[in-house]
C-alpha cells in the first residue's frame, strides 16, 4: 500500500544556532501492512520526501530531503485493502530525519534535522478515492543547527 502527495513543513530552532524555516514539497508513502482483520493492522512505514525549503531569516532557498522509517498502527479505512469503514486513522512512531541542503556564494552546507519521528492521520473518501491529512513531527535531536523541531501537515493520495 502507498500514497502520494503534497507536504507543508516548518522547522523551528530551539536555539539561535538554527534557522526557522518553511518548506513546501511531495511526500510518496509506502507503507508494508500486517492485517488483524479487515480494519485494524499493524504496520512499517517509510515515508519520505522532497521540498523547497527557505530561511524565515535570511530569505535563503533549500533543499530540504525527508525520510523516516515507523511503526505504525491502522484502524478503519485504509487499514487493509479489504477495509470497507468510511474512516480510518493512524498513528506510528521511529526515527527520521529531515536534511536541508542551503545554497549560497560559498557553497552548500547540508543541516541534518535527525530524531525521533511520530506522525498520525485520518483517512476519508473524496470524490471515490481514498485521502490521508497527517501530522508528522521530527524532533531535532542535532546541537550543530539547534535542534531544530520540525513540523508538517500532509495531503495523501493513497494509491492501494
Amino acid at each position: 500500500m502507498n500514497g502520494f502527495g503534497y507536504d507543508y513543513s516548518i522547522g523551528v530552532p530551539r536555539n539561535n544556532s538554527g534557522q526557522l524555516f518553511i518548506g513546501n514539497g511531495l511526500s510518496y508513502v509506502p507503507r508494508y501492512v500486517f492485517p488483524v482483520n479487515e480494519n485494524f493492522s499493524y504496520g512499517l512505514g517509510a515515508p519520505v520526501g522532497a521540498s523547497l525549503v527557505q530561511s524565515l531569516i535570511s530569505g535563503q532557498s533549500a533543499l530540504g530531503l525527508n525520510f523516516a522509517l515507523c511503526g505504525e498502527v491502522h484502524a478503519g479505512m485504509g487499514a487493509t485493502s479489504a477495509s470497507t469503514k468510511l474512516l480510518g486513522g493512524f498513528f506510528g512512531i521511529g526515527f527520521g530525519s529531515f536534511n536541508v541542503t542551503w545554497f549560497d556564494l560559498y557553497g552548500t552546507t547540508n543541516d541534518a534535522h535527525y530524531g525521533p519521528y511520530v506522525q498520525a492521520g485520518f483517512r476519508i473518501p473524496y470524490y471515490g478515492q481514498d485521502v490521508t491529512i497527517a501530522v508528522a513531527h521530527w524532533q531535532g535531536l542535532n546541537p550543530a543547527n539547534g535542534r531544530s523541531q520540525v513540523y508538517a501537515v500532509k495531503l495523501i493520495y493513497e494509491l492501494y
